[in-house]
């Protein structure tokens, strides 16, 4: 690479070291722009972040250097990043640089994303100290506004948290005994029961219960979880009930703009739910999703699941919230929960199934296209998708420990 991180001693702070970015093609001269934002995070961050950070901004130079020779001109003019320009750096951030550009090795997902989030602040640090300058308010604030979009854009492009974990380590599914637990405990309290494990308040219980119990039952994405409507077309709750998850239209007048990025993956399926968890929707949508609804810009939500804050939709943060809350209120849970995890979960189970069905079959091709078109259609994923091998490689490695072990032949 051009551009590494160097470290200066300072005369006036008793000649500490302050990381900067430099120019290995210029006599190792300090960039300006990274020099003043560097400088700022020292003065504010431990010293590995911002060497690390600045590590990070190391490869946006490079990104500008081989793509943008003209970005630093055109930010002080407040011309900003185009879509096309970000996809660009997007994919450049994919790049490792330990090898051979030609080998095609990309990063850990999670390096990836820091990358990203340092750019963003360096990015937000840069355009501001333009748009500070405008006399003309109103220019401003559209430079404000521009600037945000773009930020929008930039942070959309991250992996989600079930990504880089899928990708980084294999998450490990729940045990029977652990989803017992958790559907004694988000059980609602009625008029006959109280449930005084339940860590929720009491107009939030049957809410809770069945946010909790769709994610066991469906193994569906946290995004597909909020974006299901309270209407005959997604919930059929008849008696076969079953929860329909809608592909995702981004042309749709109802589309709400929040940050529900995942389910741009989504593909339309219909999966089965208990009868017992049907009547629990149909007690929350007759009684407490009333109670919860309240007007957002003279409108009330259609979505299913209403935030307890403000009475619109709710979101993937709401939900991730519910699940700490239940896992730090209740020390029997000995390990963290998460959507992504009750999904594996229930993959798992899935597949666990497919297998004691054909446990006696002598036809292992009808097995594995059945296995495959079950579990793509069941995820959500193309029918090609290799994710179903991901999802459930903690079944897959019981079945190895199994065959190892000589218990099965």
């Amino acid at each position: 690479m051009r551009f590494k991180v160097s470290l200066f001693p300072h005369p006036q702070y008793s000649n500490q070291l302050i990381p900067m970015v430099v120019d290995s093609l210029s006599c190792d001269l300090p960039q300006p722009s990274a020099a003043i934002w560097g400088w700022t995070l020292w003065l504010s961050s431990p010293f590995n972040t911002t060497k690390n950070r600045l590590a990070d901004l190391c490869v946006f130079y490079e990104f500008v250097d081989r793509e943008l020779p003209t970005f630093f001109e055109d930010a002080a003019k407040l011309n900003f990043l185009k879509s096309r320009q970000v996809d660009m750096l997007a994919a450049f951030f994919l790049t490792n640089f330990r090898y051979d550009i030609e080998d095609g090795v990309a990063i850990a997902p999670s390096s990836y994303n820091r990358r990203i989030d340092s750019t963003v602040l360096f990015l937000q640090f840069h355009y501001s100290r333009y748009i500070e300058r405008l006399q003309d308010t109103n220019k401003a604030d559209s430079c404000a506004r521009t600037l945000n979009r773009l930020i929008k854009y930039l942070r959309k492009k991250k992996y989600s948290k079930a990504e880089v974990e899928n990708q980084t380590k294999n998450t490990q599914p729940l045990s029977v005994e652990e989803i017992d637990l958790i559907k004694l405990i988000v059980r609602p309290s009625s008029k006959d029961f109280v449930n005084e494990i339940n860590p929720f308040s009491p107009k939030l219980q049957l809410r809770n219960a069945c946010l909790v119990l769709l994610l066991i039952e469906l193994g569906c994405r946290a995004a597909e979880l909020v974006l299901i409507h309270n209407n005959d077309r997604d919930l059929k709750l008849t008696n076969n009930p079953t929860v329909v998850i809608q592909e995702l239209n981004i042309n749709d007048t109802s589309d709400r703009g929040r940050r529900d990025g995942a389910a741009h993956k989504t593909l339309n399926r219909e999966l089965p739910i208990s009868k017992g968890l049907s009547y629990l929707l149909i007690d929350y949508t007759e009684d407490s999703r009333s109670k919860l609804r309240r007007s957002m810009n003279g409108v009330l939500t259609n979505y299913l699941f209403v935030s307890g804050r403000d009475g619109g939709a709710m979101t993937t943060s709401g939900l991730d919230y519910v699940l700490e809350t239940l896992f730090k209120n209740v020390p029997n849970l000995a390990s963290t929960i998460h959507p992504h995890r009750l999904r594996v979960s229930r993959g798992n189970e899935l597949r666990a199934a497919i297998d004691d069905d054909y446990k006696e079959s002598n036809s292992p091709m009808i097995k594995s296209g059945d296995m495959q078109d079950t579990l793509t259609t069941w995820g959500g994923w193309s029918s090609t998708s290799t994710m179903p091998k991901r999802y459930t490689n903690s079944h897959i490695q019981r079945k190895i420990n199994d065959y190892l072990a000589g218990k099965e032949k």
